[in-house]
């Protein structure tokens, strides 16, 4: 379960690189059309738009498998190693539940507008919204292992090594 959260965070953080660089390249391709040879590429602001709501979902996956995410640990430092446990525990249950009604309704969301599109690109919106249920998928998947392993990753101050 370890191998397989590292490597899907692995082509979530991929996928973020690739997401940012289009996301740069187009916005300055849309400046330059602006100031410099006046014309406006249209579809720009709504295609950036819809390519950092995909990069900030995959990135709350990696927050989940980071374990970087805010917490109270202060807290559970004050606790005893059983009841810091139960409290962990408590906690991962809570955030898996929270990753199921975000899987779900991400997927009742893009039934419902599964008709719709976009205005300037003529895209459908499921396109957006399907980071949703993706990134969901993908932080219940983090959030067991994570939960399997009893904690943040160390290694590197929580952040993977």
């Amino acid at each position: 379960m370890e191998t397989i959260s590292r490597r899907l965070n692995g082509l979530a953080e991929r996928a973020m690189a690739f997401l940012l660089a289009a996301m740069t390249l187009i916005t300055g391709l849309a400046i330059a059309g602006r100031f410099v040879f006046s014309y406006s590429l249209f579809w720009s602001d709504e295609l950036t738009r819809f390519l950092l709501i995909w990069i900030s979902f995959l990135g709350m996956s990696v927050g989940v498998r980071r374990g970087a995410h805010p917490g109270i640990d202060s807290l559970v430092r004050g606790l005893s190693p059983r009841t810091a446990r139960i409290v962990f525990s408590c906690a991962a249950v809570l955030s898996l539940l929270f990753f199921a009604v975000m899987v779900i309704y991400g997927w009742v969301l893009i039934l419902r507008t599964w008709p719709q599109r976009s205005p300037s690109m003529g895209l459908r919106m499921t396109v957006p919204y399907l980071a949703v249920p993706v990134a969901g998928l993908l932080m219940m998947f983090h959030g067991f292992a994570l939960w399997r392993r009893g904690g943040p990753p160390l290694a590197c101050g929580g952040q993977d090594g």
